[in-house]
């Protein structure tokens, strides 16, 4: 009986690189003995593989798989010896007769899945999963499943899968770099962090990588570092956009606004069609009390792309701060005409009309803003808000909504903060405790959060948590609002492309 077969992973791997190797076999199907001719001429052929006389084994095999038509081993060496001689076709071909006859031969498995995997296929996810019954902490498996999850956008199953693969991919900088990638939209940018260190010292030329290690690193409130971080790529090219508005949005965080305008500035210079600089040197302008700055640089920017709604949508909003109502309702109207799909638009008027006294006209927004939009969570949210506002508020509905943003955004915490502050004013304890609990849970200095804490506490079997909460609170005041979450920062990861 043959002992060693040629495993799969001698072939090149696309992504992971591996050695020819000869490893133990299991066979995992049952087989009548062989007449000794017959193994021997597949210890031959398992031979000629090895060494890498692919021509020699081929054509060996052809007169032992007339003898053994059913030989499942015999089949997996063809498939081997045509990968050898690089015929993708008749290899697959070949593998997938041998999984006919014997479906959990693991060469076999190996071998299609691998030329699956090389050609893009996502048929290959089957395969490699059937190989992960058999071997479920394979190193080479998961990377390769990881990648096919990555592709699909599955940032989920691929960080499971990148775990798997360990070492398999400590040398890979682009697998890192996808591994690094799905951690930081999984919002995990503390673990992304090192991730893409590792991929970075191994290819510094890496420029999106770079990029990748300062966003996560300025997520993660690292500023300095991220700043250090994008250096190089900002001394090196002084006009792609996406790393001069990161570097824009480190150093406003930073107190450096004058550096963060500057750059925005040469962002829309080298770039006069790109709304993002605008967007977010409107929302600096907003963010400093300096809305006719923001309008200027808009109008501007509305010569250049006179259909962009967004641009129309944030200069309502910059003419809502200086009172600007009429011209706000004006240009909240042109952005929802040119871009119906900017649900803010709706959003936005009901926030004038909410600034202007019309608590009426603005729940009517917000309702026309929700039915449109069933599924975004800050419009339920506003819904919400809008609802218990009123001076006889439905606050049944304001509950069904807020729940509604929440399903749709677990971490949103201020529908948490309305929702326990309605049960509050009900008297319903236990539900304020509970929401207050999540809001907390998810943001831990969530001072709304902590007052109804307190308040809904008194009373209840937990009320010796009381005098802790209060130091919580005070220690809050004294040292003032935490930075914005990651998640209302403006940046967000483009899976799709490069830096340049």
């Amino acid at each position: 009986m043959l002992q060693c077969l040629l495993n799969i992973r001698s072939l090149p791997l696309l992504l992971l690189g591996a050695t020819i190797a000869c490893t133990p076999i299991r066979h995992l199907e049952a087989q009548q003995p062989a007449p000794a001719a017959q193994e021997e001429l597949l210890r031959k052929i398992a031979t000629d593989v090895r060494r890498g006389d692919f021509a020699s084994a081929l054509a060996s095999s052809d007169a032992a798989v007339r003898a053994a038509p059913n030989d499942y081993r015999l089949w997996t060496l063809r498939g081997m010896a045509y990968s050898g001689l690089k015929n993708e076709s008749s290899s697959l071909t070949a593998f997938q007769h041998a999984l006919k006859l014997a479906p959990y031969y693991l060469p076999a498995l190996e071998g299609a899945a691998q030329l699956k995997y090389q050609q893009g296929d996502e048929s290959a996810r089957p395969l490699l999963l059937r190989i992960l019954s058999l071997r479920p902490s394979d190193p080479t498996t998961n990377g390769m499943l990881a990648v096919l999850d990555y592709k699909k956008r599955d940032c989920s199953n691929a960080v499971s899968h990148f775990e798997q693969a360990g070492n398999s991919i400590s040398s890979q900088p682009d697998g890192l770099a996808m591994y690094g990638r799905c951690l930081a939209t999984l919002d995990r940018f503390q673990e992304a962090i090192p991730v893409f260190e590792q991929a970075l010292s191994l290819d510094p030329s890496k420029q999106s990588v770079r990029y990748y290690l300062a966003l996560s690193q300025w997520n993660s409130r690292n500023a300095a570092e991220a700043l250090a971080s994008l250096q190089p790529l900002i001394a090196a090219d002084q006009s792609d956009e996406r790393v001069l508005e990161l570097a824009a949005g480190i150093y406003e965080s930073t107190g450096e606004t004058q550096q963060a305008i500057d750059i925005l500035r040469k962002a829309i210079l080298a770039h006069p069609k790109n709304p993002d600089a605008y967007v977010q040197f409107a929302y600096l302008t907003y963010n400093h009390g300096s809305p006719q700055i923001g309008i200027d640089f808009l109008n501007a920017g509305l010569t250049q792309m006179p259909q962009e709604g967004q641009l129309y949508l944030v200069r309502g909003i910059l003419r809502c701060q200086l009172g600007e109502f009429t011209k706000s309702f004006d240009d909240f109207q042109t952005a929802n005409q040119l871009d119906p799909g900017l649900s803010y638009a709706n959003v936005a008027k009901g926030i004038v009309e909410s600034q202007v006294h019309k608590p009426a006209e603005a729940l009517a927004e917000f309702r026309a803003a929700a039915k449109e939009h069933p599924n975004e969570a800050l419009t339920q949210y506003l819904l919400s808000e809008a609802l218990s506002d009123q001076d006889n508020p439905d606050l049944a509905e304001a509950i069904t909504a807020a729940s509604r943003a929440i399903q749709l955004d677990p971490k949103l915490v201020a529908a948490h903060d309305l929702i326990a502050g309605i049960y509050l004013q009900q008297g319903v304890k236990q539900k304020a405790i509970e929401h207050s609990d999540a809001a907390l849970a998810l943001d831990p200095n969530d001072q709304q959060a902590l007052y109804h804490l307190m308040l809904a506490l008194r009373g209840t079997d937990r009320k010796g948590e009381i005098p802790g909460l209060l130091k919580r609170m005070n220690k809050l005041h004294q040292t003032g609002n935490p930075v914005d979450s990651p998640q209302k920062r403006l940046h967000q990861l483009y899976e799709a492309q490069d830096v340049k």
